[in-house]
């Protein structure tokens, strides 16, 4: 069964984990040689609704790390 699409703030609160973990079991499904293309196509889109999530993620935990050292760096 899928799961929804995340709403667009999602990138804030996902559990990186949690989201590598789902596409990690995406990326095996498609490992197994499932031929269902339909749900391919829905399970494609979920890994790339993530990935576009925990990408936005990342970034926001870089302009972090570059805050707080900036804020440590005494410039």
């Amino acid at each position: 069964m899928m799961t929804d699409m995340p709403p667009k703030k999602e990138s804030k609160n996902i559990d990186a984990a949690k989201g590598f973990a789902e596409l990690e079991s995406i990326a095996t499904w498609f490992e197994e040689g499932n031929i269902d293309l339909d749900q391919g196509l829905q399970k494609f889109e979920r890994a790339m609704t993530i990935a576009d999530a925990l990408k936005k993620r990342l970034a926001l935990a870089e302009n972090k790390v570059k805050e707080i050292k900036k804020k440590y760096s005494g410039d």
